[in-house]
């Protein structure tokens, strides 16, 4: 159960009624939300999404990083 999930039941929320997704990344059942759907057959989950992002990002800043470094 992710944060914010958590958080709302503590706060007086009810029981989510969907049903948990399995993350095809980390293959654990998570709860759909903040998940993205990548196929109708594939799903990551709000934290392998996260992070697979944020490698990319880093990955892609830092190839440009590099091309702007050999240019100058």
């Amino acid at each position: 159960m992710n944060g914010f999930t958590r958080n709302q039941l503590e706060i007086g929320s009810k029981q989510p009624v969907h049903k948990y997704k399995l993350c095809n990344k980390c293959e654990e059942m998570r709860p759909p939300e903040g998940g993205i759907e990548l196929s109708p057959t594939r799903w990551s989950c709000s934290t392998c999404w996260a992070n697979r992002v944020t490698v990319r990002n880093l990955l892609n800043a830092k190839t440009k990083a590099e091309g702007t470094l050999k240019k100058n």
